[in-house]
């Protein structure tokens, strides 16, 4: 399937959809189903003034659909083009950070159950401006972020999920030479996102060492169209994996460092 193809199918349908994740809630028993995948990740709190009160940062990602789900989808878009969305099974994921697995030393831990497959991290939600858990989606990194393969029957560690509005400066060291610029003006603010891969001083809560948890193999996702209409954004430059040239192009690193060792590379 060309990449085009993939971009459109992630992002197919409307933001939020839940209907296929499962939020493991307050150290309930974790048992791994052989047709789901896990994501497990952590987030912060983000203290805001008296008007924005705290905010908790929602990481959101999207399935890429497979092509029989296009096809269905295409041909439910043909037959019924008033409600052919509502037929088809959601690919969206929000990690909801008020209903954290976990939470120490200021962080959330979130453990969320997700159809298999290839994810995108599109973009945070915040959810402190409205009522439900959900959240509102503030940022699309559709400029640049990465993706991961969810296996079944295992947890993907996507490590910490950071995120600083981009208008004020922050203690976040993947962030502090992103943030601090001017006033960007009225409406929701942006926020900028970076990712701090799973390392030995990750929090991980006890009653989650002993499942199979592999660290998530993210790769490069070049820019796509901005879908959800949420600030567009890029992801922050992650060592070994994405960078941006000059022209704030999508590097993919890893791809690079396959081509240089290759032996029938040019």
């Amino acid at each position: 399937m060309k990449l085009g193809a993939l971009v459109l199918a992630a992002l197919l349908l409307p933001l939020p959809v839940l209907g296929q994740t499962r939020q493991f809630k307050n150290g309930e028993a974790v048992t791994l189903e052989p047709d789901k995948a896990y994501f497990l990740a952590r987030t912060s709190e983000y203290k805001g003034g008296a008007l924005r009160g705290t905010v908790q940062i929602v990481p959101v990602l999207a399935r890429l659909l497979t092509e029989g789900e296009m096809r269905q989808a295409a041909e439910l878009r043909e037959s019924d083009p008033a409600h052919w969305k509502e037929k088809v099974p959601p690919n969206v994921a929000e990690m909801l950070a008020r209903a954290p697995y976990a939470q120490a030393n200021g962080e959330s831990v979130l453990l969320t159950a997700v159809t298999p497959g290839t994810y995108i991290l599109i973009g945070v939600a915040l959810t402190n401006w409205v009522s439900t858990d959900e959240g509102q989606l503030v940022n699309s990194l559709c400029l640049g972020t990465v993706k991961v393969e969810a296996k079944p029957g295992v947890i993907t560690d996507l490590g910490e999920i950071l995120a600083a509005r981009s208008d004020e400066p922050t203690t976040i060291p993947e962030l502090a030479g992103l943030v601090g610029k001017k006033n960007p003006g009225f409406g929701i603010f942006p926020y900028e996102v970076a990712i701090r891969p799973v390392s030995s001083s990750t929090l991980l809560p006890a009653s989650l060492a002993a499942l199979p948890r592999v660290p998530a193999d993210y790769r490069a996702m070049p820019a796509y169209p901005n879908y959800s209409g949420a600030n567009i954004n890029r992801l922050a430059p992650l060592p070994g994996v994405l960078a941006y040239d000059k022209d704030g192009e999508v590097l993919d690193l890893k791809a690079q460092d396959a081509k240089a060792e290759s032996p029938h590379a040019p």
